[in-house]
C-alpha cells in the first residue's frame, strides 16, 4: 500500500489551472475533463443549529434541464433541450439565472440540434465564451448568449458530453447503442472549424473523460464490454493499442458501462447501465415517441460492479461488488476522492449507496452503507467533506442530502422540488448553496438556511 501511495500520481480537476477552460468553480460538467466532481470552492460546513432550505423553478413545457457551469462570480448558465415525447421539433438552449431566484436573465436563441433529443453538455472555455453540444450541433455563445459560429457534426446523431484539451481545442463524440456501429469524435478549434475526425472500432454511449500525462491529452472510452484509452497529439486523435481493458466477468450477465471518473492513475467505473429506459431514451432520439423512465427494468441480470483500471498498466484491472443484488443498474459514475482515498458507489434500481477506502489493489475497506436509491451525480466539497446525493423514496419523491464522506453522517437534506432524477449534475453555487436539475422540466437550488 506504501509503495502504491508513493507512486501514484496525484492530478486533481479542482486544485488545477485547467488550460482551456476559463477560471471559475465549475466550468464544466463534473467540474473538468478528468470528471472526478469536486469542488474547489469553499463548502457549506453545515453547522448543527443550521438545516437546508430547497427552492424550485418549474420550467416551460416541453424543456429538460440539463446542467449548470460557472463563469465569473455570479454568473451561473443553465444548458438544455427538448423533453423525450413532447415535440418532433427539438432544440437547445441556454439561460443565464439570478443565482438567487433562478428567473432567467437572458436566453439564447433556439438552438438547432438536428432533431436529435439528448442530454448534450455546456463549457465556459479560457477564452470566455460558452460551448454547447446539442444533438448533431455544436454553438459557440458569448456571455450575452449570442450566437458567434455553429458547425453541423458529421455524424447524424445525438451527442454526449464534450472536452476541451489542453491546447484550446473542443473534442465531441456520438451516441451509438447500436454494437454494429463505430462512434465517431470530431475535434474542432474554437473558431469551431474542423480539425479532426476519428471513427472508433466500437460503438459507446456514455460520456467520456480526459487526462493530462506528459503532454499528452488522454479520452477514456467505454464500449460495451471494454474500456479503451485514445491519445491527442499535435490535433490528431489515435488509438493507443498499448492500454485497454475488459470489464466482463466470465457467466455473469453484465455490461455498457457509463462516464469513468480518473484519480489515482486509475480510471473508475460502474457497469450495468443499461435498462428498458435507456433504450426507450436513445429511441426517441430523433422522432420523440419514446417515453424516459427512471428505474425501468435493468436489461442485464448480475449485480453492479466497480471497476478500476490503472492508467499506468491497464492490465492493474479489479473490480468488486458493493450490494450484490441481482439486476442492478446505474445511469451515472462513482465518485473517487483521491484525497481522502474513498470510492463512493450506489445501485440505483435497487438501492444501496456506500464508500469505501481504496488502500491499495485488492483492499476496499468499507466505511458506510445505506439502503437508499442515488440517480444523479454525486458532487464533494474537497475542504469539508461533505458529499451530495440523492436519496429517492418514491418516483417523484426525492431529497437532496448533504453526508460526511468518511462516516456516512447526514448533515442535512432538503426536497428540491424536483423530481424523477435521471443522472443529471450537482453544481456547487456562490453562496453556501448549490444547484440541481431534472429531466422533468424544473431546477432546484438548495442553501443553507
Amino acid at each position: 500500500c506504501r509503495n502504491w501511495r508513493q507512486q501514484a500520481v496525484y492530478r486533481s480537476d479542482y486544485l488545477s489551472r485547467l488550460s482551456g477552460y476559463y477560471p471559475s468553480a465549475w466550468p464544466a460538467e463534473c467540474g473538468g475533463p478528468r470528471r472526478q466532481k469536486i469542488v474547489s470552492s469553499p463548502g457549506l460546513n453545515i453547522q448543527p443549529d443550521e438545516h437546508l432550505v430547497g427552492h424550485a423553478r418549474i420550467l416551460e413545457p416541453g424543456r429538460w434541464p440539463v446542467m449548470f457551469v460557472q463563469r465569473a462570480k455570479g454568473e451561473l448558465y443553465l444548458q438544455g433541450g427538448s423533453s423525450f415525447g413532447e415535440s418532433e421539433d427539438a432544440s437547445g438552449w441556454v439561460e443565464q439565472l439570478d443565482p438567487i431566484s433562478l428567473e432567467p436573465i437572458r436566453r439564447s436563441p433556439d438552438l438547432p440540434s438536428g432533431g436529435h433529443k439528448w442530454c448534450g453538455a455546456i463549457c465556459v472555455h479560457e477564452n470566455g465564451d460558452l460551448y454547447v453540444v446539442n444533438g448533431t450541433y455544436v454553438h459557440r455563445l458569448n456571455p450575452q448568449l449570442e450566437i458567434v459560429a455553429e458547425h453541423r457534426l458529421a455524424a447524424n446523431n445525438a451527442h454526449n458530453g464534450h472536452v476541451v484539451f489542453s491546447d484550446g481545442n473542443i473534442v465531441t463524440k456520438d451516441i451509438r447503442d447500436d454494437i454494429t456501429k463505430r462512434s465517431i469524435f470530431t475535434v474542432l478549434d474554437p473558431d469551431l472549424n474542423l480539425v479532426d475526425v476519428f471513427e472508433c472500432p466500437w460503438n459507446s454511449v456514455g460520456r467520456f473523460s480526459s487526462d493530462r500525462q506528459d503532454g499528452v491529452d488522454y479520452l477514456y472510452v467505454t464500449s460495451n464490454d471494454i474500456i479503451h484509452r485514445l491519445q491527442y497529439v499535435a490535433g490528431r486523435l489515435t488509438l493507443d493499442e498499448t492500454w485497454s481493458a475488459s470489464y466482463r466477468v466470465d457467466g455473469e450477465d453484465s455490461g455498457y458501462a457509463w462516464d469513468s471518473s480518473i484519480g489515482d492513475d486509475c480510471a473508475w467505473f460502474m457497469d450495468n447501465g443499461e435498462s428498458q429506459s435507456t433504450i426507450n431514451m436513445l429511441a426517441a432520439s430523433p422522432t420523440g415517441t419514446g417515453q424516459a423512465m427512471p428505474f425501468a427494468p435493468p436489461v442485464h441480470i448480475a449485480p453492479v460492479r466497480v471497476w478500476r483500471v490503472s492508467t499506468i498498466d491497464s492490465s492493474d484491472c479489479e473490480s468488486f461488488v458493493p450490494f450484490g443484488n441481482p439486476s442492478g443498474h446505474i445511469v451515472s459514475p462513482p465518485l473517487y476522492d483521491q484525497d481522502r482515498h474513498i470510492l463512493v458507489a450506489f445501485d440505483s434500481q435497487n438501492g444501496g449507496i456506500g464508500a469505501w477506502r481504496y488502500e491499495g489493489p485488492g483492499s476496499f475497506v468499507p466505511l458506510w452503507k445505506k439502503e437508499w436509491r442515488n440517480a444523479n451525480q454525486l458532487t464533494l466539497y474537497a475542504d469539508t467533506g461533505e458529499l451530495i446525493v440523492d436519496h429517492v423514496h418514491k418516483m417523484g419523491e426525492w431529497d437532496a442530502v448533504v453526508l460526511d464522506i468518511e462516516t456516512g453522517n447526514e448533515r442535512g437534506r432538503a426536497d428540491t422540488g424536483c423530481f424523477m432524477p435521471m443522472g443529471m449534475w450537482y453544481t456547487p453555487g456562490f453562496e453556501r448553496d448549490f444547484y440541481t436539475s431534472t429531466a422533468v422540466g424544473r431546477i432546484g437550488r438548495v442553501s443553507v438556511g
